[in-house]
C-alpha cells in the first residue's frame, strides 16, 4: 500500500511574515497540522524576524499577531 505525502491544503496552520503595511504576506515561515507545532514555529519566527509583523493563522482566522 502506497501512502501519498500530505498536500499543503492539509496543513491548516500558517506562520507568516507580513509586509510592514500589513497588506500582504511576504514570507510563509511554516505550515503545520498541529497548533502546538504551529505555536512553536510562531515563537521562533518572532525571534528571527524581530520588528516584523508575524501572524499565526488557522485558515482565514488570525490566532495571534505581533504588530510592531
Amino acid at each position: 500500500m502506497r501512502v501519498s505525502p500530505p498536500t499543503i491544503d492539509e496543513f491548516a496552520f500558517h506562520v507568516e511574515v507580513w509586509s510592514l503595511d500589513d497588506l500582504r504576506v511576504d514570507e510563509t515561515m511554516a505550515v503545520a497540522k498541529n497548533i502546538r507545532v504551529a505555536r512553536a514555529a510562531y515563537d521562533e519566527t518572532l525571534k528571527v524576524r524581530e520588528g516584523c509583523i508575524v501572524k499565526l493563522r488557522h485558515g482565514a482566522r488570525v490566532i495571534t499577531s505581533s504588530l510592531p
